[in-house]
């Protein structure tokens, strides 16, 4: 796979959801660990080293407790430690899935591919909308961080174990605030652009399928196999 000849879009889409799903269906530890060493490939593919390396060493950390839960002698503490390892290994390969889509992808192709493959607008509104946000957010909250530590508040990973419920007070209060405001300027912004016009719109955005999608449907095909087959028959 070559960065250089970019993919179509409805071909990273449906890349992305089909890995995220069985990311959701899948359940047995071998088909679990074939399916992270296929999503690092995709993120290998987009140079994103360095997420590749941080999300695969949680992962890693996971695993390795998984396999010596068996020593802890509380059942409920056991218990509780593997359905939260259950569902960040899930979380795990759905953020590597939506990191390629970011890097692979812009938003407007995403938003023409989903007109293209005549999406719902219950669907693709919040999709779409969800992706315009995460950038926000992730710009907020350093902001947030950076407002702290001049007021000589920490939020480090110690402090919110000590204290869980005032980090969530200083975190997640002035977020929601600021996420009242987004919505109500993407509200003025969709209506603005004439979200309320039924009407066949134009696409700037040209999509064809080419022989780089090709090459990314034929290894997605080995890869569904491989980890299907290890789901299911072994």
């Amino acid at each position: 796979m070559n960065t250089k000849r970019k993919a179509d879009p409805r071909t990273v889409l449906g890349i992305v959801f089909i890995f995220i799903s069985f990311g959701l269906a899948v359940n047995k530890p071998i088909p679990s660990h074939v399916l992270l060493i296929i999503c690092n490939f995709y993120l290998w593919d987009v140079r994103a080293y360095r997420e590749s390396v941080l999300y695969s060493g949680m992962y890693s950390i996971i695993a390795v407790s998984m396999f010596y839960i068996h020593y802890i002698p509380n059942s409920t503490i056991a218990l509780m430690i593997v359905s939260l390892s259950y569902f960040i290994q899930k979380f795990v390969i759905a953020v590597m899935m939506i990191i390629f889509l970011k890097k692979k992808t812009s938003m407007p192709s995403i938003i023409s591919a989903m007109q293209t493959m005549k999406f719902p607008n219950i669907i693709a509104i919040p999709l779409i909308v969800v992706f315009r946000y995460l950038p926000s957010l992730k710009e907020d909250y350093g902001c947030l961080k950076d407002s702290l530590k001049i007021r000589g508040i920490s939020i480090s990973g110690l402090r919110f174990l000590i204290h869980p419920i005032r980090s969530f007070e200083l975190i997640i209060v002035p977020i929601l605030f600021r996420s009242l405001r987004i919505a109500e300027e993407l509200s003025t912004s969709v209506l603005l652009r004439g979200i309320e016009n039924y009407k066949n719109r134009t696409n700037i955005y040209p999509l064809k399928f080419t022989k780089t999608d090709f090459v990314y449907g034929l290894y997605t095909a080995i890869a569904v196999g491989t980890v299907s087959y290890l789901q299911f028959y072994c």
